[in-house]
């Protein structure tokens, strides 16, 4: 539901930053309803079709409830999972917001527009009235200099502080989560499907998981019988997380995290003719804002073809971009 800055034709009314407007085409027809961005390449990212003009605070009260109710559905035994994707922004009707659960208190958000950059603080409230959560903490995304957002703003707070780390159940496993300082929200919770399916191939099966962050993937493997698995990170700090992870499921015994460099290792295991029969590789992003999409590709070709030749016979390799 977007439109290109290309596609305006005009702005009329005195429309600016982050009001309400409404879309139309050549023919004066009614396309629909969003929030106006007129620095960002995105120039309307709609919520509403059609001629139906709503009250927008209510409209994204309306959402945001919506995507709770959903998740609740989805997720109703916290004991097992109470660490998901809260709200997936275009998926969920809100276009620009990305609110990830980490457990029974945390709520960490990325504010990907700058409308709703400035309706921060009313999102937030309303996210802490419907799900029972203490904290939102908003954090940066990578997107803000493209989205006009102020890069001064600094982190963004409602409710009780932050905690360093957080322990959260996904499928079965208490993990933790850094959500002040962890990749993306802290946690890869879009991920956690993924990393249930991967686990669910892994019986008897001898393991390479391949930038394993805070052990996600290695850890459902193991818990779902994998005979070993060899996790593999450069980050010291992830490292060290995937360890407490796998000692606090008692699963150390069956995992052995390394740090190293991936491309290292890849080298090291081909000179050593060393395969597995399930390799996970979910590196980090090969795509930066303004960067070169054919860099990226070619960075992900080679990492997968080497990969690929270290995965045994008839082995599966589960790879992510």
């Amino acid at each position: 539901p977007w439109v290109f800055a290309d596609s305006v034709a005009s702005i009329t009314d005195g429309a600016s930053d982050d009001d309400w407007v409404r879309v139309v085409d050549a023919e004066a027809r009614v396309v629909g309803h969003g929030f106006l961005s007129s620095a960002s390449s995105i120039r309307v990212r709609l919520l509403t079709r059609g001629d139906d003009a709503p009250d927008p605070a209510a409209l994204l009260e309306a959402r945001i409830s919506s995507a709770v109710a959903l998740r609740r559905r989805l997720f109703p035994d916290p004991a097992r999972t109470n660490a998901y994707r809260l709200i997936h922004s275009e998926g969920d009707g809100l276009p620009g917001l990305v609110v990830d659960r980490l457990g029974d208190a945390v709520l960490v958000a990325q504010f990907a527009s700058l409308p709703m950059h400035a309706r921060r603080a009313e999102i937030a409230r309303v996210l802490l009235e419907q799900t029972g959560c203490k904290t939102v903490l908003g954090r940066a995304g990578g997107y803000e200099r493209a989205e006009s957002i102020p890069e001064d703003a600094g982190p963004f707070l409602v409710g009780d502080p932050a905690p360093e780390r957080v322990a959260i159940q996904e499928e079965g496993l208490e993990l933790e989560a850094a959500p002040l300082h962890g990749q993306k929200t802290g946690h890869y919770a879009d991920q956690r499907e993924s990393r249930l399916l991967v686990g669910q191939l892994a019986a008897g099966l001898d393991v390479l998981d391949l930038y394993t962050g805070t052990g996600g993937f290695a850890l459902q493997c193991a818990l779902h019988g994998a005979r070993h698995v060899t996790a593999v990170d450069t980050s010291e700090r992830s490292v060290e997380a995937a360890r407490r992870n796998a000692e606090r499921n008692g699963l150390a015994d069956r995992i052995e995290v390394e740090r190293a460099d991936v491309k290292a290792k890849l080298t090291l295991l081909r000179d050593e003719r060393r395969t597995y029969e399930l390799l996970i590789v979910d590196p980090p992003n090969f795509f930066p804002r303004g960067g070169s999409a054919r860099s990226g590709l070619k960075a992900h070709r080679e990492l997968n073809v080497r990969a690929m030749s270290r995965v045994a016979p008839a082995g599966l390799l589960a790879t992510f971009v």
